[in-house]
């Protein structure tokens, strides 16, 4: 055996254990990050729960106050036991969000102003129940108290103080775990570059070529692995989100109900010269009611399961009502709108309360983009774009798509709003493609922002004739 194979034999152990050594160090790496991965994640829904829990006593004070001036308006003891609810729920909702923040001292301590701010509300508000109808005059007496004290003001005001902090707390959180994965990854990249060397040159030493390309691309399988877990586990986590979210707005709205129905009982057994327009009035606010509670749960079973329940419904319908509901945002400055959609493909096999959901995004976005603007201008249009497919388009008279946003604008929590989420395109993004449509957005060609979508037709009247699109 000559000197250059004993030292061939002797090195390419050597390189194997270094080999190794070097896996086992990019092992620990990658252990270390999925820790501090689930250490983020753990922040996310800390700080998920302490919003919840804010939200939780923001609606326990409402009810409190709700309850009350229901009682004194009419003195029915329903009110009466829903006041005794709200303020006992709101003393356990102090509780829990107490327990959720306790490692932050900063916190507790606003946590403590609230709960004063609260006491001293609920006091107001015992008062006032205590007295009930019989004594209305000091009871009006306490409430006009209780505008000068301003409490509610100072409890949302705190309210709000506890939200900002905890978003700006996660934030800081989120940006350290940042820099530190982003160092972590530049290390594991060098041991890794080191590891392959090293492998290479003792599987050419070895003559084990065809094993070092199979680890390598057991390596590339296992990163696809992982990058798929992280994004079904983003997935996840929204979808959680989404069902406490529909599961918190469906007591709220169930209340609402009530007490419009509540109110539309007084209303008839009243002789108000106005009786008919308030009875019609508190029937449409039913309706809007009942349908923000067919939007929520429709939501909860398109996250669970991804499905649409699809019948035949109008476009123009549909179109209509969105619009409808969109314009409380124009009454201080009307927008100029035109509906200018194709009679002869009308009828669109869709969830109607899904593809409504979609017009009612994009309206408002360009009902929101246009407010500062001298020409307020929103046209809403649709073609036949194949045998089977109508495109809607929505223009509007905007400032247009800000560069930086155009290329992920459907992308979830994409937004330029300050107090925006980010999740109305990347939704109805979903819903379309759901529907087996796209959906596009893009420059009008007079300035603004151009929306394109496609729907499928209920009945393809032109699947037997020669199919010549409508220009542009």
């Amino acid at each position: 055996m000559t000197r250059k194979s004993l030292s061939r034999t002797f090195l390419a152990p050597w390189l194997l254990g270094a080999t190794l050594l070097l896996f086992i160090v990019i092992a620990g790496a990658l252990v270390l990050n999925l820790v501090r991965l689930r250490d983020s994640f753990a922040w996310v829904q800390q700080t998920n729960k302490a919003l919840l829990a804010i939200s939780a006593i923001q609606q326990a004070v409402l009810e409190a106050e709700t309850s009350e001036r229901g009682f004194l308006l009419t003195g029915i003891e329903t009110y009466r036991d829903s006041y005794i609810r709200a303020r006992d729920a709101l003393a356990a909702r102090l509780d829990g969000l107490r327990a959720v923040l306790a490692d932050n001292p900063e916190q507790i301590a606003h946590i403590d102003e609230l709960r004063l701010l609260t006491d001293m509300r609920m006091a107001q508000l015992g008062r006032v129940v205590e007295l009930g109808p019989e004594r209305m005059r000091e009871a009006l007496d306490i409430l006009e108290q209780a505008r000068v004290d301003r409490l509610t003001e100072r409890i949302e005001t705190s309210l709000s103080v506890l939200t900002r902090a905890e978003q700006a707390l996660l934030i800081q959180r989120l940006s350290k775990h940042d820099r530190e994965s982003l160092a972590a990854a530049l290390i594991t990249a060098c041991l890794l570059i080191l590891a392959v060397g090293s492998a290479a040159i003792a599987a050419f030493l070895l003559e084990h070529q065809r094993a070092v390309t199979r680890q390598q691309e057991a390596d590339q399988r296992l990163q696809a692995l992982q990058a798929e877990l992280l994004r079904v586990a983003r997935l996840s986590t929204m979808g959680e989100m989404s069902s406490a979210l529909a599961h918190e707005l469906n007591q709220p709205l169930a209340a609402v109900t009530n007490y419009v129905q509540g109110s539309r009982r007084l209303i008839e057994a009243s002789s108000h010269p106005d009786k008919s327009k308030i009875s019609t009035a508190l029937d449409k606010a039913a309706q809007q009611t009942l349908r923000a509670g067919a939007v929520i749960q429709r939501l909860r079973e398109f996250v669970g399961r991804g499905e649409t329940d699809k019948t035949v419904e109008s476009l123009r319908a549909i179109a209509e009502d969105a619009l409808a509901l969109a314009s409380v945002l124009t009454r201080d400055r009307p927008v100029d709108v035109a509906l200018s959609l194709d009679p002869a493909f009308d009828r669109v096999l869709v969830d109607k309360v899904q593809v409504q959901q979609v017009f009612l995004n994009l309206i408002r976005n360009a009902f929101e983009a246009m407010r500062d603007q001298r020409e307020r201008k929103l046209t809403i249009g649709s073609r036949l774009v194949e045998d089977d497919m109508v495109e809607v388009v929505v223009a509007d008279s905007g400032p247009g798509l800000d560069a930086l946003i155009a290329e992920r604008i459907f992308q979830p929590f994409a937004t330029t709003k300050a107090d925006g989420m980010g999740i109305g395109l990347s939704i109805s993004q979903t819903i379309i493609q759901a529907h087996g449509g796209s959906i596009k957005a893009e420059p009008a060609p007079g300035g603004g922002t151009l929306f394109r979508f496609t729907l499928p037709c209920s009945d393809p009247i032109r699947q037997h004739l020669s199919f010549s699109p409508a220009a542009e």
